[in-house]
């Protein structure tokens, strides 16, 4: 089978694309593969993995592996031009049984295979491997002094400048990104320190460590992204702010970028806005059926502040956007004020917050009012002024969403406080409040079940959960042994990076603020009061028991629970 054929068969490559890149073969010459890869629909680890199917050869495992072999070197016959091999991306890695083994990218350049015929008598093998897995294993052959991160010994601007413009940052900085979409990482983390220089990318919520650089390629990356996201190379004292966009395996990417000055150096985070996946499907969020209705009717009422609360992270503002893809559009005037505005949502109207030229929250939210809108989004409640005219809005007939950072529901009504409103002023606007955090859902590829050990169960009251909430698991009683339901753990594997895990899912608290709470927080002030008759008189349950029924449900594991909650 072709290589394009086996493309759509493991990628799901369109087939349309491939015939025009196949037509662009046809009138320019060279690899179908690095075609598509410079188009964007595929990347080369994809490209790796449909040539080992089509020429029966296994990619070279440059975790597992120890790097270049020069044993191996070594041992080849003294009239191999091993610089010949190396300049032609054909690496000696291994000696197996005599043979050595080659890591290359290109198993097809006649060439190279015929002169390794003739030269080695047909002992050789072929491993396949990345053009950046090969620039790395090539090192130790090659002469540092020809490195183009080399030809630069300062960190002047013009210097940087010309550096980000090499061909050999431009593909690091590809391979880092193809790298990290084909993980479906959140983000990218470059940090600095004195002795050596780390990437890290985030995947599921949790950072890796993706790789360690010198300083110079770590000078040339950070000024290659400055100059793509629209910043100033010069400027190392102060933090920017920046966003370029590509498109990498077919998969349109919004990268929005943050420089920050360290003690060590000028520290740069990437986060990957994934275009084509968006999806504010609020019954894909991992709300419980039995929660359900509770948020989505505290969405529907006319006025009031529904808050969503949580850390930095925890997944609070792709609520929100679900909650307001709930509403009718067409008969309602939405408007958000956000910092920043991180997608684009049809039928809504947004704002971006600029602080420079005195564009707050709280100064949007006065303007705003004057457009007369049905339902407002603010992004974060921050500041008491902010809080203030939130108030105000949801008094005088406006129906508010917004976030708070609080560790759960019912703390959010004292943070309040904290800023600076009346308590008064809370019982008559607040609807409901809503926390969550977010968790790792086990990988579907190679998840296993699992018996969770009898300490936790114990430790964590599991089994209590379990029987108090036998319907939200779709029990019809409630089961004698909380391994009824099939806890699974993930034991790791190629797609989930080894790490068990595979994509993401929120756990939830929620509550709505009724008349007798408001009864109580008038009356006590305690946050104790609060949650015990939350606890006797509705259906609330905290994170980790939203957790909990998610580990029962194989969903998740009593690790992540505990993780996050």
């Amino acid at each position: 089978m072709l290589i394009g054929e086996w493309l759509i068969e493991l990628y799901g490559l369109r087939r349309e694309d491939l015939d025009r890149a196949l037509e662009l073969q046809r009138e320019l010459g060279g690899y179908l593969g690095q075609i598509l890869i410079g188009s964007g629909l595929i990347t080369e680890q994809q490209l790796m993995a449909a040539l080992s199917r089509q020429l029966g050869l296994p990619v070279f495992d440059r975790e597992g592996s120890q790097g270049p072999s020069t044993d191996a070197a070594v041992a080849l016959p003294a009239d191999v031009d091993l610089n010949y091999l190396i300049d032609n991306n054909f690496v000696p890695v291994d000696n197996d049984a005599g043979l050595t083994v080659f890591a290359t990218n290109d198993p097809m350049k006649g060439p190279v295979v015929d002169y390794l015929t003739k030269k080695l008598e047909g002992g050789f093998s072929m491993v396949l491997a990345t053009e950046q897995s090969i620039t790395e294993l090539s090192k130790p052959f090659k002469d540092s002094g020809k490195d183009v991160f080399t030809l630069f010994a300062d960190d002047n601007p013009e210097s940087l400048k010309e550096m980000a413009t090499e061909a050999p940052v431009i593909k690091f900085l590809n391979n880092l990104l193809n790298n990290a979409v084909e993980l479906r990482s959140s983000d990218i983390h470059l940090e600095p320190s004195e002795t050596i220089n780390r990437i890290k990318i985030r995947i599921d919520g949790v950072l890796h460590e993706s790789d360690t650089v010198n300083e110079k390629i770590y000078l040339a990356v950070v000024s290659r992204i400055k100059l793509l996201a629209g910043l100033d190379i010069a400027e190392k004292r102060l933090p920017q702010d920046g966003k370029f966009s590509t498109k990498i395996a077919s998969t349109l990417i919004d990268v929005r970028v943050s420089s920050i000055p360290f003690a060590v150096g000028e520290g740069i985070v990437m986060r990957l806005l994934y275009r084509e996946r968006l999806s504010f499907d609020i019954t894909k969020l991992g709300i419980e059926a039995d929660m359900a209705p509770l948020i989505t009717d505290l969405v529907r009422m006319p006025y009031g502040i529904v808050l969503v609360t949580g850390p930095t992270g925890s997944g609070k503002t792709t609520t929100l956007y679900s909650m307001l893809s709930t509403l009718d559009r067409r008969e309602k005037k939405i408007i958000t004020v956000e910092d920043p505005v991180e997608y684009r949502l049809e039928g809504i109207n947004q704002i971006q917050v600029k602080d420079d030229i005195g564009l707050g929250f709280a100064a949007s939210l006065r303007s705003i009012l004057r457009h007369d809108p049905d339902v407002i989004m603010i992004g974060e409640i921050r500041d008491p002024e902010t809080a203030q005219v939130a108030v105000q809005s949801a008094l005088t007939g406006h129906l508010v969403l917004s976030t708070l950072h609080t560790n759960d529901a019912p703390s959010s009504l004292f943070r309040l406080i904290e800023m600076g409103l009346e308590d008064y002023l809370l019982n008559a606007s607040i609807l409901g409040i809503i926390a969550q955090r977010i968790v790792r859902k086990n990988c579907e590829f190679c998840s296993k079940p699992y018996e969770i050990p009898g300490l936790i169960i114990d430790k964590y009251g599991i089994g209590e959960v379990c029987s108090r909430y036998a319907a939200t698991l779709g029990l019809s009683q409630a089961p004698s042994s909380v391994q009824a339901k099939g806890p699974a753990k993930g034991t790791g594997c190629r797609r989930c990076a080894s790490t068990g895990y595979r994509g993401m899912t929120a756990i939830y608290e929620a509550f709505r603020y009724t008349e007798d709470l408001k009864e109580i927080f008038l009356k006590d002030h305690s946050l104790g009061a609060i949650k015990r008759r939350l606890f006797q008189e509705q259906s609330f349950r905290t994170l980790r028991e939203d957790g909990i029924i998610k580990v029962l449900s194989g969903i998740t594991t009593m690790e992540e629970v505990l993780r996050v909650s």
